[in-house]
């Protein structure tokens, strides 16, 4: 008879894989480890690290990007450079597609709006196991998708790491990367580790019972995945199936770990003794196998009458891993209802998932899967809800109802809170009164488009059109019309005056503008200043006749000034007049600087009788000297400024347009630089050219050269290019840009 290799079940013999993924003997363990990092910081973890052999006395904690884990991606063959970039770039497209799914959203409320905003926590700590294999896929699967979510800074932690552990690291885009395990590892990624390293909001990754009991002691401090267990994979395969590969898959899991669980179903008592006399077969002949006959020994296979019986037993108990080796697969896997990955066909083996097709391979064990998912870019974000409201009148039964209901619960405090936003008496008639008709809104911008404001003459307005060109934004405008509809984006185009932008952003509904800083001091307006915009810079200054040039500022107090900025003025003068005050002993009548408001033509009026001197901007000088001014104090320096509107409805679309209009104005500060040089050279030449965060690298059929692409600055381009054909590079190349995202 042959030898059966996985023990028989009959289906109602199969025990449920839930269990307390915490083991109680290593939680006692890790306790006490968790607790002494937390209190004593980096000494806890570097007295831990060096008792289990990690770290030897003096040695670095933290392997940095730049440095450790550079030169551990240099130090690698090509062959395992480009293995890793290219799974790197698949996981993180997948990822990317995750990330772009999940939306903003605003509803209305009575008397305002609610909704939520996405955002990625700051700092994520990733777990890459390193004890009886290196898994530099783990190091991808993880901080890949922290970069991705919008994790500004990522900390991996791997114990022992091996260089193609580090050079996925680096691969990875991972700050620093600790090669220290265990429970103190999660430890120091939850808690920090004094001044070496700052606490992470979110700690995930797999790892052995100790991790995981770590885990589950730091959850509440931070976010965590899941607490995962032993790996498990079920394959349900029918007569289409082949027993060969259906065998390796099975040991592609058992090898893992001894107490892995690999486990069959299928249709008949012939598949199952032929994947049996396979599994002995290629464990004879597996490096592994020490390890995976333990754990074929968990496993079990299961003969059952139908597809449908099999898929219910699966669904009954929630495996990690699920592959289907049948036919009509994609239709039967899209019914299946719990699993914590899918592998629809023969095709799709799990390794494919392990190695980087796309999806992570971090995923929910013990049952798990019935309640959460694995670990995605959905790991690392945060969902905050946000509510407002502008019309109590229209609150006035929502906020009934939530007195009753504080009354109801006893909470009377809450009561009152409530009873306070209630409407005054009166206060709905009068608000019946001056009600609009339906239809028409008193905020304008009732086809709910974003309102984007630039200035409708000057020099200013031709710069602006180019930046509506490199935000993509398609529109026609008709003569003599000042508002043109964007064609391609729900954005409605309003040419105003430059001096009238700032006050239309800041009270009004225009979600967007650019105007200048000048404007925007004298206006007094509260709004966001997305991004400078490098043009349109000059001074707004005190500007006096030339005769009087070294007169002493406090010479023009008391005096007449005139100006187009009156508010600016008046706070400048405003602290002179009062120390001339106090300098005089005068109480009554006080010093006061006469401030005259003018429209235009501000340049003339010291030489038209008007003004002893004035505030004016000044960019060349040419008006100003023309006028016999000269400049005797700047007040402020001013450029044009992208401004929005902070209570604006279209936050997402605001933050489109400021990331287009960024990426164009960085397209005319760099230039894309390509060059080949030998992997000898290859040190002294990033030197030279570091780009913005770092050059790309691509190995060449050549083995010892590589291909260098990075950003410089188009100042000083010539000087580099001479610099790194010193070192040794070729076949240089200079790329204009039009437009990019850095």
């Amino acid at each position: 008879m042959p030898e059966v290799m996985l023990r028989r079940l009959k289906p109602n013999e199969v025990p449920m894989i839930r269990r307390d993924p915490v083991d109680g003997k290593a939680r006692a363990i890790a306790e006490p480890i968790v607790e002494a990092v937390r209190i004593e910081g980096e000494a806890a973890v570097r007295r831990y690290a060096e008792q289990f052999g990690e770290l030897q006395p003096g040695q670095k904690l933290l392997l940095r990007r730049e440095v450790e884990l550079r030169e551990a991606y240099e130090s690698i063959s090509d062959e395992e450079r480009s293995c890793i970039e290219r799974t790197a770039a698949r996981v993180k497209a997948f990822a990317a597609a995750q990330r772009a799914s999940i939306q903003a959203v605003k509803v209305p409320i009575p008397g305002g709006e609610a909704g939520h905003t996405v955002e990625a926590v700051e700092a994520a700590g990733c777990y890459a196991p390193g004890g009886r294999y290196p898994l530099p896929s783990t190091v991808l699967m993880t901080a890949v998708t922290a970069r991705v979510a919008g994790c500004t800074r990522v900390v991996v932690a791997s114990p022992r790491p091996s260089k193609i552990t580090m050079a996925a690291a680096y691969v990875a885009e991972a700050d620093v990367l600790m090669p220290i395990g265990g429970a103190h590892a999660i430890a120091a990624l939850a808690y920090g580790a004094g001044d070496a390293l700052e606490p992470c909001d979110a700690v995930v990754g797999p790892g052995n019972q100790y991790v995981t009991a770590a885990k589950s002691l730091v959850a509440g401090r931070v976010a965590i995945d899941m607490l995962a267990g032993p790996s498990e994979c079920l394959v349900i395969a029918d007569e289409t199936a082949d027993p060969s590969v259906v065998a390796k898959d099975l040991l592609a899991q058992a090898e893992h770990d001894p107490q892995a669980l690999p486990a069959l179903i299928c249709l008949s008592d012939a598949f199952a003794a032929a994947v049996d006399a396979e599994l002995k077969t290629q464990l004879a002949v597996l490096p592994t196998a020490e390890i995976a006959a333990v754990s074929l020994k968990n496993g079990y296979t299961v003969v059952v009458g139908s597809v449908a019986d099999a898929c219910a037993i699966s669904d009954r108990l929630a495996y990690e891993h699920l592959e289907l080796h049948i036919a009509n697969a994609m239709e039967v896997g899209m019914q299946l209802k719990h699993y914590g990955g899918l592998f629809v066909g023969q095709g799709a083996a799990e390794v494919l998932g392990d190695y980087g097709a796309g999806p992570n391979h971090t995923l929910p064990t013990g049952g798990t899967a019935r309640s959460t998912g694995g670990l995605c870019v959905m790991t690392f974000l945060r969902v905050r809800t946000w509510m407002r409201v502008d019309d109590v009148v229209a609150t006035e039964e929502m906020v009934s109802d939530a007195v009753r209901l504080g009354e109801l619960e006893g909470l009377h405090g809450h009561a009152a809170a409530a009873r306070a936003r209630l409407p005054a008496p009166g206060a709905k008639a009068a608000h019946d009164r001056v009600r609009v008709p339906s239809g028409i809104s008193t905020r304008g911008n009732i086809d709910e488009r974003l309102v984007f404001a630039i200035p409708k003459k000057g020099r200013m307005h031709e710069k602006c059109l180019k930046f509506l060109e490199a935000a993509g934004l398609e529109y026609e405008r008709p003569d003599r019309v000042d508002v043109a509809i964007c064609t391609n984006m729900p954005i409605k185009i309003v040419f105003l005056p430059a001096s009238d932008i700032a006050t239309f952003v800041g009270e009004g509904n225009v979600d967007l503008g650019i105007t200048g800083e000048d404007i925007i001091a004298e206006t007094g307006m509260m709004v966001n200043v997305s991004l400078k915009l490098g043009f349109g810079k000059c001074k707004l200054a005190l500007q006096v006749p030339i005769e009087h040039a070294k007169q002493p500022l406090a010479a023009y107090v008391g005096s007449r000034i005139v100006t187009s900025f009156p508010n600016i003025t008046s706070k400048f003068f405003k602290p002179l007049d009062e120390a001339a005050t106090a300098a005089a002993g005068k109480v009554s009548p006080a010093v006061q600087t006469r401030i005259k408001e003018l429209g235009g033509s501000v340049e003339a009026a010291c030489g038209l009788g008007l003004a002893d001197a004035v505030v004016d901007l000044v960019e060349t000088g040419t008006t100003m000297k023309a006028a016999g001014l000269c400049m005797l104090e700047t007040l402020m320096q001013t450029e044009a400024v992208l401004i929005d509107n902070p209570q604006s409805k279209h936050p997402e679309l605001v933050k489109k347009i400021v990331s287009r209009i960024t990426g164009y104005i960085d397209s005319t500060k760099y230039q894309l630089l390509n060059y080949n040089v030998s992997r000898s050279n290859l040190a002294a030449a990033v030197k030279i050219t570091p780009g913005k965060k770092s050059p790309s690298i691509l190995p060449l059929e050549r083995g010892d050269w590589v291909a260098v692409s990075v950003m410089v600055m188009r100042k000083g381009l010539a000087e580099i290019i001479d610099q790194i054909v010193a070192v040794g590079a070729t076949d240089v190349l200079v790329f204009s840009l039009a437009n990019c995202r850095v």
